[in-house]
């Protein structure tokens, strides 16, 4: 009976850590970024300063953080609250096979999830996630700057179905009413960059407008 319960409660944790990191990577942010920040939440263990500010700045990874450091927390008390139980009605410890069982089964799962059937997966959920989105592969990565309705984003531009010829006027950035301030392309920015300037995947336009109309829904 022991066994079984934390058999179970390990796999609910860790398919929390999955949804989780499906759930901020749907918001533009690499996948395994996405994992190490869900594992953070999770655990309490905290972020970088860098990496806070990619989650503290964007209000939808924001609220994913604040259910997630809930969730974590309330685990924890579960469990507490579980082992008092199992002390109080006398049920005994997991004999060492049992742990064993339990850490392969762990381990059997993390691989699972990291490696390629569970990535696969990852990346259709994604996808339909993104899917019937306007300019899916424009993706607001952070709010680097909010005043009011305004503020200063930094938008990715996505590896896939990117159009061919894309380029800062047919990008609609315009029709939102967002004005791009630069483009940052590896170790090179390109200051206020002409219409006709081609974009490629993997850039990075620093943008200001409403924050209403930047791309990837950052509200």
């Amino acid at each position: 009976m022991a066994i079984t319960l934390m058999l179970a409660g390990v796999v609910l944790w860790l398919a929390i850590f999955w949804i989780g990191s499906i759930a901020l990577e749907a918001t533009g942010m690499e996948r395994t970024k996405a994992r190490f920040q869900v594992l953070s939440a999770i655990t309490g263990t905290g972020f970088t300063t860098s990496e806070s500010e990619s989650i503290v700045n964007h209000p939808r990874r924001r609220r994913i953080a604040t259910w997630l450091i809930f969730i974590g927390n309330t685990g924890v008390v579960g469990c507490i609250i579980a082992l008092l139980v199992f002390v109080r009605v006398g049920i005994k410890a997991p004999t060492p096979t049992q742990v064993i069982v339990i850490i392969a089964v762990v381990v059997v799962i993390i691989l699972f999830i990291t490696l390629g059937p569970m990535n696969a997966l990852t990346n259709v959920i994604v996808r339909l996630i993104h899917k019937g989105r306007a300019k899916a592969y424009l993706l607001a990565e952070e709010v680097l700057h909010r005043s009011g309705e305004f503020g200063v984003t930094r938008v990715a531009i996505g590896k896939k179905d990117l159009p061919a010829g894309l380029n800062v006027k047919n990008s609609g950035l315009g029709e939102r009413g967002v004005v791009v301030l630069a483009i940052e392309r590896g170790n090179t920015v390109l200051p206020f960059p002409e219409d006709t300037e081609t974009l490629s995947a993997g850039d990075y336009l620093l943008c200001y407008g409403k924050i209403s109309g930047m791309p990837g829904d950052t509200s």
